[in-house]
């Protein structure tokens, strides 16, 4: 695993880059309003996301929620509409997902996983966890989100993408993270006859790996398992409950598959009111 110095330097070289944000109105709603948001992050490059504001008293400072889609790079852990819950929701395409590709639309190119293994400089998610904190900080550049309130909720590689940069980034202050991909990979069945399972690619992961980060997220976190999930297998996911030092909570149901739980996603939502001080 690469040294603390590793991701201290990644981050300084990431804030070495002007964010240069810029905010372009959507299609309005009756009760909330939406923008395409970009941004620039690690090595320049520029980031794009999806920003829902709910319509409230001019003034209102609200807590705001980051997210980031699936593996597919298209399937964001929290739609916008849930802003009208009383938060403002970033939807984060990291570099070459989803909006922020730059293939066309629909193709996804190289498999992410697999990106740069060869070193932890190289690595895809190295920028991937960078577009996400440079989400946070264009969300302090706003004066309509409450600062000390700030979230994150993902699922599948969401999910594992809000751990480890959480673990990172101290102003979140709760995380919610359902079947959570690519934990405790050197341990995870479902990468036992890949390219991810060399020695050489494990070096690298390790030190992205959700498992690996977890003794640095302090921020209350609630994650879920699933007993019949064979892409995040429930054992990976308690590796990472395991190591999180702070205020922690897991959900597991064993007929769960890799999908949807209606009743985690009304736990998560509970779990950010209570963390994030939401007032009703």
């Amino acid at each position: 695993m690469a040294s603390e110095s590793f991701w201290e330097q990644t981050i300084a070289e990431t804030r070495a880059e002007a964010l240069a944000p810029t905010c372009e109105a959507a299609p309005d709603h009756e009760i909330y309003r939406t923008f395409r948001v970009t941004y620039r992050s690690l090595g320049g490059v520029r980031v794009t996301a999806k920003l829902a504001v709910p319509t409230v008293q001019p003034g209102t400072r609200l807590p705001a929620i980051v997210t980031a889609p699936g593996y597919g790079g298209w399937q964001q852990g929290v739609s916008l509409a849930e802003c009208q819950r009383g938060y403002l929701v970033l939807q984060v395409f990291p570099r070459g997902q989803g909006e922020s590709q730059d293939a066309p639309s629909g193709d996804t190119g190289v498999e992410y996983l697999l990106r740069g293994l060869d070193a932890p400089e190289h690595y895809f998610y190295r920028g991937a966890f960078m577009d996400l904190l440079r989400g946070v900080d264009y969300l302090c550049t706003r004066d309509d989100i409450d600062h000390t309130r700030m979230g994150m909720m993902g699922t599948s590689q969401g999910g594992a993408l809000v751990l480890s940069s959480a673990a990172l980034e101290p102003r979140i202050r709760a995380v919610v993270a359902h079947l959570p991909f690519l934990c405790d990979v050197a341990n995870n069945t479902a990468f036992a006859d890949s390219k991810l399972s060399t020695p050489e690619a494990q070096r690298t992961y390790a030190s992205f790996d959700p498992v690996s980060l977890a003794s640095c997220l302090h921020a209350p976190t609630l994650l879920s398992s699933g007993g019949r999930d064979t892409a995040c297998p429930p054992e990976t996911i308690q590796a990472v409950l395991d190591r999180l030092p702070g205020k922690k909570a897991l959900y597991h149901d064993p007929e769960l598959t890799h999908t949807s739980s209606r009743d985690f996603y009304h736990m998560a939502w509970a779990w950010m009111d209570r963390h994030l001080d939401q007032i009703r």
